[in-house]
């Protein structure tokens, strides 16, 4: 109410003062202008009497002087003598008539001829012609005209401004005979005009009807050259009113503003004009319109400022009312707050004596008001915290303020953690103590609840193992929710079911019943939870669509149960935890939390055990291949080292075959090669295990290969076996060795042959993939890319475990003894290294098995095969050939074969020694036939320095394995160039002539 009263009150005051403020200068307004325009009238008035004055004035000074004139002529033509021209007595007749008028500057006569011959300035007088004046013609042209008056002129006479009235000295019918004329001084009229009755720019002019000015003062340069006919004046006042006044914006003369009053004279064609201007009229007006302008607005600022204090004042007047009514309102809410507050909050006299406290205190122990208030505060502590509660009190003595946690004891023996803030006060300089108490059962759960499961994130990091540890975390649930019987299902990704994983509070045949049970829509609260990966709840599992039909859980007693997915960091299923209850019961927010930090907790065991098993299976896997990697190295070694031993047999097998004549010795070098062949058979399977084979690599498209593989395929397993092509629409491009490709098709098929008893199918699929940072992790040597697939499946009778382990071993196999060579899919394992791919098998015990091939995919189109090119050779083996070679078995091999081709040979033990050699000699050489590894330098290194020597040599490498030519991309050779041990007498010197027979002839 006062707020209101106050607000119409300053508005009352506002709108009176605004109104006082608008009617002040609405007066102001009103007086300015009624000023300025009593100004006008008063100008008008004023000028209008100055231009009669002076058309009176002017009036007499033409009627003086016409009467002079008429006496003057009446004088002359009365006596009817003739005066001699220039005679004295004329002169002083005219200077007598002149005497008594001021207005004339002078009397003269001017002849028929227009020579004036006597005037009254002067004599004798000086002859002066006025043949060419204006007033002179006139008469010269109208002899008959009477009365003029010219315009002004400069007096040839007296050198001054003068005007003329003038009357012609022949009677009306008589021959012109000459004029006489009263000369007006313009000045004269100067004596008219005062600047103090009309201001400085005040202007009088006398005008004739014809708009010539005659008098103008103040004088104007140029002011008789005017034509004032088209002014307003003459336009539109006289043909309207002989005398008047009005105002123009832009002056004939000047250009300025003016108030003009005008009169015609009665007698004469002439107008006088007075006028004056108006900026001068109006300044005084403009002085007194400012002052009372800023009289108004210091009014109105002072009434202003006197309002705005007022305003304040009853602003201040309202903060305080307001301020007062708020502290009363205050008042009320905090005693309202101390009421409803759930804090105790407890005053107290420094003994500890109940003087106030809220009704909390009497929720929180039992007391009642009359029972609280005969004790006192310690009488409501409990005896475990009394030691504290007295450490507080003696602290609280020497401070302000502590904060101290305790227990209030309750009515029922019961006991509540409280935190408790005690400040000292003063009241009517009375000492006493607030006590603000606190229920911290919450918080005090909290910790309990944090430190259960920091201890479970403890054993988590320490290695526990996850079945520890789920009981751990279902204990921990179970503790924290009383009644609650909890459960953890883990989720078998391969069979799409949940399993068992720990549930030690359920019974054992409830927890066999769940186990293995399928994920999906309706399949009880966990399976639905799985399949929908979020929580499912089900208040009352009785008549519930997902309970339905399912026994155990009554038989259990369960009737709640709330599932909550356990998902992985990245969001894939990983379990499900579940909470039941035997009451029908739905989960409140707190039971919402816990389920879900179980989850979470679950979540983090299940990743991390599950971690650790992927790390072992990696590092196992990492093992296997580096134990298969060192086996190759060895096995490859051996070749290497085999192929050495192989080369001069074979070669000199083929040697003996050619030089003995007995069948039986026929025999027996035949037998010596074909065991060597069976040999270097053996040895090209280790290489390939050991990946050092060499490969001739080319974009092939693997649909194609397979494809043309088919019939060979088909030809080599039994009738019974079928052959099941599925293979990718679109081409699948690899970089790879054909070869290769097909020994993988072989090798496979026969040993899908040996797993098949009976009838049985054989499929082979391809397709591309995109390999992901997922599926390539757990693969070693896997890139994430493009990739072809190769599938190879049978339905024979499968693998175990440990078989699996040792599949790819070299000499590892599951045939009886005699029947393998335990080669084959070794040596399918290491033509997959080779191609920078990656092989894995799975296989299970009457289940057969499945390879699947990753190829790096290759860019650009599949190309088929080059055709290999004609050899050319020469008739007689012609040419010298440099044999470098460390082996001395090979290189004396070697020579032999050259020298009993018929070459010349030069040999060298070491790459040094040869390029010394040929440094040395003088001879052609036209070929250079060389080891790939050599100690000092290898076979390509050795070709480059030589070539710079003798540009034109070609080259022959001899090699065991890839790794021999590794020194350059094996890629890089062509065929003829590369030569693979061992070999015999006939390739060998073939590929000789080969090379030869490519030298320009």
């Amino acid at each position: 109410m006062h707020d209101f009263n106050i607000d119409q009150f300053k508005y009352r005051i506002r709108l009176f003062v605004e109104l006082i403020i608008v009617a002040l200068f609405c007066f102001s307004a009103w007086s300015i202008i009624s000023d300025r325009k009593a100004a006008l009238v008063t100008a008008e008035h004023n000028v209008t009497g100055y231009a009669r004055a002076l058309a009176e004035h002017s009036e007499s000074a033409f009627a003086e002087s016409d009467r002079v004139l008429r006496d003057l002529l009446y004088d002359m033509k009365r006596e009817s003598k003739e005066r001699a021209l220039g005679t004295q007595e004329l002169f002083l007749e005219l200077r007598r008539q002149a005497a008594d008028s001021p207005q004339i500057g002078a009397l003269f006569l001017v002849d028929k001829n227009g020579t004036m011959y006597s005037n009254s300035n002067e004599f004798p007088p000086r002859p002066i012609s006025v043949v060419d004046r204006e007033y002179f013609q006139f008469y010269l042209h109208h002899p008959e005209a009477e009365l003029t008056i010219s315009k002004p002129v400069m007096s040839r006479l007296v050198n001054r401004w003068r005007f003329n009235l003038m009357r012609p000295m022949s009677r009306p019918g008589e021959p012109f005979s000459g004029i006489a004329a009263v000369a007006f001084e313009v000045g004269y009229f100067q004596s008219f005009f005062t600047s103090a009755s009309l201001g400085p720019s005040g202007r009088i002019a006398l005008v004739r009807n014809d708009g010539a000015p005659l008098v103008c003062e103040p004088m104007i340069k140029n002011v008789f050259d005017v034509d004032m006919g088209n002014s307003v004046l003459f336009r539109d006042k006289l043909p309207v009113a002989p005398s008047g006044s009005y105002r123009v914006d832009r002056g004939a003369l000047d250009g300025k503003a003016r108030i003009v009053a005008y009169q015609r004279l009665k007698r004469f064609p002439v107008v006088s004009l007075v006028s004056v201007s108006e900026a001068e009229v109006l300044a005084p007006w403009e002085r007194r319109a400012l002052q009372q302008l800023l009289l108004t607005v210091a009014i109105s600022f002072i009434l202003g400022y006197l309002t705005r204090l007022i305003l304040r004042h009853l602003d201040r007047l309202k903060f305080t009312i307001a301020l007062v009514e708020g502290q009363q309102e205050q008042l009320k809410v905090k005693a309202a707050l101390m009421e409803a507050a759930n804090d105790a909050i407890v005053q107290t006299e420094t003994t500890g004596k109940l003087i106030q406290f809220n009704p909390a205190l009497c929720q929180m122990t039992g007391f009642s008001n009359e029972e609280l208030s005969r004790m006192k505060l310690q009488d409501i502590v409990t005896e475990e915290s009394a030691r504290e509660f007295a450490f507080a009190m003696d602290l609280l003595k020497e401070r302000d303020s502590i904060s101290y946690e305790s227990a209030f004891q309750t009515k029922e023996g019961g006991s509540v953690p409280v935190e408790v803030h005690s400040l000292n006060m003063t009241s009517d300089s009375r000492p006493l103590v607030l006590n603000i108490a606190r229920d911290i059962t919450q918080r005090k759960q909290s910790e309990r609840r944090e430190q259960d499961r920091l201890k479970i994130l403890e054993e988590l990091a320490t290695g526990g193992g996850l079945p520890d540890l789920l009981n751990a975390i279902v204990r921990f649930v179970e503790q924290q929710s009383p009644g609650a019987l909890c459960s953890v299902l883990l989720f078998d990704e391969d069979k799409g079911r949940l399993r068992h994983g720990a549930a030690p509070s359920l019974p054992d045949f409830y927890n066999k019943a769940v186990d293995g049970i399928l994920i999906g829509m309706g399949v009880g609260s966990c399976g639905t939870a799985a399949f929908l990966k979020k929580r499912v709840v089900v208040e009352d599992v009785v008549g519930h669509p997902h309970w339905k039909g399912f026994q155990p859980v009554l038989d259990a007693g369960l009737r709640a149960c709330w599932s909550e997915p356990i998902l992985a960091s990245d969001g894939k299923l990983i379990g499900t935890f579940a909470i039941y209850n035997r009451e029908p019961k739905a989960p409140g927010p707190e039971e919402i939390a816990l389920i879900e930090s179980a989850a979470h907790l679950a979540s983090l065991a299940i990743e991390r055990s599950r971690g650790d098993e992927n790390r072992k299976r990696l590092e196992e896997q990492l093992l296997h291949v580096q134990k298969i990697d060192a086996i190759g190295q060895l096995a490859a070694g051996v070749a290497h080292d085999f192929n050495n031993l192989l080369t001069p047999i074979l070669v000199y097998a083929g040697l003996l075959r050619t030089t003995v004549t007995d069948e039986k010795q026929m025999k027996k070098a035949d037998g010596i090669a074909s065991a060597a062949l069976k040999a270097k058979e053996l040895t090209q399977k280790l290489l390939s295990f050991g990946r050092k084979q060499m490969l001739h690599k080319e974009v092939l498209d693997l649909n194609e290969v397979v494809r043309s593989f088919e019939e060979i395929i088909t030809r080599t397993v039994r009738e019974s076996i079928v052959v099941d092509l599925e293979l990718s629409p679109e081409p699948l491009e690899v970089n790879a060795d054909r070869g290769q490709l097909e020994q993988i098709l072989l090798n496979l098929v026969v040993n899908a042959q040996d797993a098949i008893r009976g009838n049985g199918t054989v499929t082979v699929r391809s397709e591309r993939k995109e390999l992901e940072k997922g599926f390539v992790r757990p693969r070693p040597g896997l890139k994430v890319g493009t990739y072809c697939h190769l599938s190879f499946s049978d339905n024979g009778c499968g693998m175990d475990e440990n078989t699996l382990q040792h599949i790819f071993e070299p000499f590892f196999t599951t045939k009886p003894v005699g029947e393998g060579t335990g080669l084959g899919l070794a040596t399918i394992y290491g033509i997959v290294k080779q191609h920078e791919g990656y092989i894995e098998v799975q296989s299970r015990v009457g289940e057969g098995s499945t390879f699947d091939i990753y190829l790096p995919a290759a860019a650009g189109a599949a190309k088929p095969a080059p055709e290999p090119a004609p050899v050319r050779r020469r008739e007689g083996a012609q040419g010298t050939v440099l044999v470098v070679e460390d082996n001395e078995m090979i290189r004396e091999m070697a020579v032999e074969l050259l020298a009993s081709a018929g070459y010349q040979v030069l040999v060298a033990e070491q790459p040094l020694q040869a390029i010394e050699l040929v440094h040395e000699t003088q001879e052609r050489i036209d070929l250079l036939v060389t080891d790939v590894v050599m100690p000092q330098m290898n076979g390509p290194e050795l070709y480059a320095t030589l070539v710079q020597i003798r540009p034109e040599l070609p080259v022959l490498y001899m090699s065991g394995y890839a790794e021999d030519v590794a020194a350059g991309d094996q890629m890089k050779w062509s065929s003829g160039d590369l030569l693979r041990k061992p070999f015999t007498s006939d390739t060998f010197l073939d590929y000789v002539g080969r090379k030869l027979g490519a030298l320009p002839g």
